[in-house]
């Protein structure tokens, strides 16, 4: 099996020549396999129509959320957080009727981690065990349950673990092997993972963290890089249109329900692996159904890091998140910031 390691390694000799973002639109539905089914197509639980607010953005701050050293959260903190964001952005009054707006309990819903920053950048398990506690008060089965990253020592790093989860929760890596049948995006082909495609939901836990190729890594990133086999053959031209078009295939767009991002510590230089020197406590939790304005967000906050340390921001780096604007286009969310709808709650 390949290192782990090397999983999104940056490749020297990056080939010319993406695809225009008009040729990606009439690629995206067209999902050439090999072998296996062409239908990659999730579909809600009949009567059931996720709640979906293209643009909002809801942030919850909280002081003293982190454990002394400024590494991992309180998990009272990441609790209380995780379950505030969701209820301000579902509008409901309590967490099983708020999670209950994204997910059905007939769902089977996965939850994409991100451990490539390793131990002290990585999801949280505190956050990820809120949210599976409240995908579960929302009707879900544990059973019907699943947390996945690539590769065992990427899902290592968030600490999560058997022990800490309700019976029944599996957790799970596709290591570049249990995969989809091959389909294509404009800019290539790929294989999604089966931990992906066997739920009819997803939940994203992406992170606040400067990338030396695309600029950030956020949201999007988190689902479309760490669900694939080839990671690596999408690095092109700052990741623009790629990260858009495989985003835009049905195995991901289909079951995007929510993005939980973990905010906790943020990364403005350096990444997206960590980078101790240049890595801050933030202690917030952002959530959206819109993942291009969650990315638009966690990209400003980067560049508010980066000004603050005496640093060039994205765009004069020669690393703006042109993937959001990709994105956009292709009728993802929304990048234009004067549209987003972000809403601030400070927890005390």
């Amino acid at each position: 099996m390949k290192d782990p390691m090397d999983r999104r390694s940056f490749l020297g000799g990056i080939a010319a020549g993406a695809a225009a973002v008009t040729a990606s639109q009439e690629a995206l539905g067209q999902h050439r396999t090999a072998t296996g089914p062409s239908n990659f197509r999730a579909t809600p639980p009949a009567g059931f129509t996720p709640m979906t607010i293209p643009g909002r953005v809801v942030r919850v701050n909280k002081a003293g959320s982190l454990r002394p050293g400024g590494l991992f959260p309180r998990p009272e903190a990441a609790r209380a957080m995780v379950h505030r964001a969701v209820q301000e952005l579902s509008g409901q009054p309590d967490m099983a009727q708020a999670w209950r707006a994204f997910v059905h309990p007939s769902d089977r819903v996965a939850i994409k981690v991100n451990g490539l920053g390793l131990r002290n950048m990585s999801s949280n398990k505190e956050t990820v065990e809120a949210i599976v506690e409240g995908v579960i008060a929302a009707g879900v089965p544990a059973a019907q349950v699943s947390i996945y990253e690539q590769w065992d020592g990427f899902l290592s790093c968030t600490r999560l673990n058997a022990r800490g989860l309700p019976a029944g929760v599996r957790l799970l890596t596709h290591g570049g092997t249990r995969l989809s049948a091959e389909t294509r995006v404009a800019s290539g082909r790929t294989w999604y993972a089966t931990a992906l495609l066997e739920a009819t939901a997803v939940i994203g836990v992406p992170l606040v963290k400067d990338h030396s190729l695309c600029g950030f890594t956020g949201a999007m990133k988190n689902m479309t890089h760490g669900s694939i086999k080839n990671p690596e053959a999408f690095h092109r031209h700052l990741c623009s249109p790629q990260i858009a078009e495989l985003f835009a295939h049905d195995a991901i767009r289909s079951r995007s329900r929510l993005h939980v991002m973990d905010a906790f510590k943020a990364l403005y230089h350096g990444g997206p692996r960590d980078n101790p020197s240049h890595r801050v406590p933030f202690e917030a939790v952002m959530v959206s159904t819109d993942p291009v304005a969650l990315d638009r967000i966690g990209a400003e906050i980067v560049d508010q890091l980066r000004t603050a340390h005496h640093m060039t921001t994205l765009a004069q780096r020669g690393l703006p998140p042109r993937y959001l604007e990709s994105a956009q286009t292709l009728g993802l969310g929304i990048s234009d910031r004067a549209r987003i709808d972000l809403r601030v709650t400070t927890m005390t």
